[in-house]
């Protein structure tokens, strides 16, 4: 019997993590395997990579999905956002945004990364 998606919430790799950890003895070899990328390549815990994506979706009116693949990258430069949205279909690089406001954006990403990459220097 095929299985049918009755919903579908976008999250982050960091929240992908959170949720794999929970049941690390439990995991099939392929989600070690995403649960492997997912501690790889999370680069804020998950509370602040929600709290992030909200912030995205409020402050610059991003759509949850691109909100998300804005946390995944969390690009350090402009151009590097562009890119990360440039696949969306409502072009919101070109169109919706100035380069002010895709600046805003990078700083408001960078504001949280440094905020961790503080604490984990604290912490050792």
């Amino acid at each position: 019997m095929p299985r049918k998606i009755t919903s579908y919430t976008p999250i982050t790799v960091p929240e992908v993590l959170e949720l794999l950890s929970a049941k690390k003895e439990e995991l099939t070899p392929l989600q070690l395997r995403v649960y492997n990328y997912a501690s790889l390549f999370s680069k804020l815990p998950a509370d602040k990579a929600r709290k992030l994506a909200k912030e995205l979706q409020e402050k610059f009116g991003l759509e949850p999905e691109e909100a998300c693949q804005i946390v995944n990258i969390a690009p350090t430069d402009v151009s590097e956002l562009r890119a990360a949205l440039s696949g969306y279909k409502r072009l919101v690089s070109s169109i919706l945004f100035s380069d002010q406001k895709l600046s805003e954006i990078v700083q408001t990403i960078q504001s949280y990364v440094s905020e961790e990459v503080g604490a984990d220097q604290v912490q050792e």
